[in-house]
């Protein structure tokens, strides 16, 4: 059989301890039926032609047709990005010489250091699990950086989390912080996946417009009134748990100057219930005139 091994062991063998316990036992027909279609959907159709096959694969197609996705994922759109991305790696695959900006990836490799660490770990057989929150040595760095960097302390020991990338802990956050009947500001333009995430959580998105005159920044006074509109919306309640705040700015890549933050800040400072998720993964992809700027770039 071609039947994927994950499913095999997670579904057949249970019914297998099943039957054994329950020898002398008519067994659970809704058990053994949803094992054998599972199974069944992980087959080849060549899989599918056995001696019982004229029995067995009508109720199999029916019990698997009656398996209904969540409607949690049927209301997710697929990531724009991740569908360009697949169709560039297709092309490439082809022998097309592609250029791709879809994705936000450096073209080039890690530092040396950073690859030789890695190796490094793997010869060393340091393949365990870790602990859920991240290495303390990994923790206590990321501190470190912070304090040194921006001038922050936070406590390596229960004030920081390493994920496994951004998306997972943005999504994450969101649904610490928002759940049904809940709202989660997302200025725009936005990451597309802001507000699947938001919907996932079951939250719902308020799209908060910026101007392109304005640099595609946030407008204290809009997000005020943002927040003011929702209040009177749902009758002097505040329903508002989050705020996505990208800076500097995907797609745009905009920067929100010191003044502008403290003219935001000072908006939120009267909704203390509205959690700031600040997703700041282009941190370090600021570019600006040096002081002694000759004209050229120089």
């Amino acid at each position: 059989t071609t039947a994927t091994p994950a499913f095999v062991s997670a579904f057949q063998i249970p019914v297998r301890q099943h039957q054994h316990q329950n020898q002398h036992q008519h067994q659970s027909p809704a058990v053994v039926k949803r094992a054998t279609s599972i199974y069944m959907s992980s087959s080849t159709e060549d899989d599918t032609k056995t001696p019982s096959s004229s029995s067995s694969s009508s109720s199999s197609s029916q019990s698997s047709s009656s398996i209904e996705i969540n409607p949690l994922v049927q209301n997710v759109k697929p990531s724009a990005t991740v569908q360009i991305f697949s169709k560039v790696k297709q092309m490439e695959a082809d022998g097309i010489s592609v250029t791709s900006l879809c994705v936000g990836e450096p073209d080039f490799p890690p530092p040396q250091a950073v690859l030789d660490a890695a190796v490094q770990a793997i010869q060393n057989k340091d393949t365990k699990y870790t602990a859920v929150t991240g290495t303390y040595d990994l923790r206590r760095s990321i501190s470190q950086d912070l304090e040194k960097r921006k001038g922050v302390y936070y406590d390596p020991l229960d004030e920081i989390i390493v994920g496994n990338g951004a998306k997972q802990c943005v999504y994450q956050g969101i649904l610490a912080t928002a759940g049904e009947g809940d709202y989660v500001i997302v200025p725009s333009p936005y990451w597309p996946s802001y507000p699947e995430m938001v919907t996932l959580a079951k939250a719902k998105s308020i799209i908060l417009p910026t101007k392109e005159e304005n640099g595609y920044l946030i407008d204290a006074d809009e997000l005020r009134e943002c927040i003011e509109a929702n209040v009177k919306e749902n009758r002097g309640v505040n329903k508002i748990k989050c705020m996505i705040f990208c800076n500097p700015s995907n797609p745009t890549g905009g920067v929100h100057s010191k003044a502008q933050l403290e003219d935001i800040a000072a908006v939120l400072e009267d909704y203390p219930d509205i959690a700031v998720l600040a997703d700041e993964i282009y941190e370090r992809l600021v570019y600006e005139d040096d002081d002694g700027d000759d004209g050229d770039g120089h």
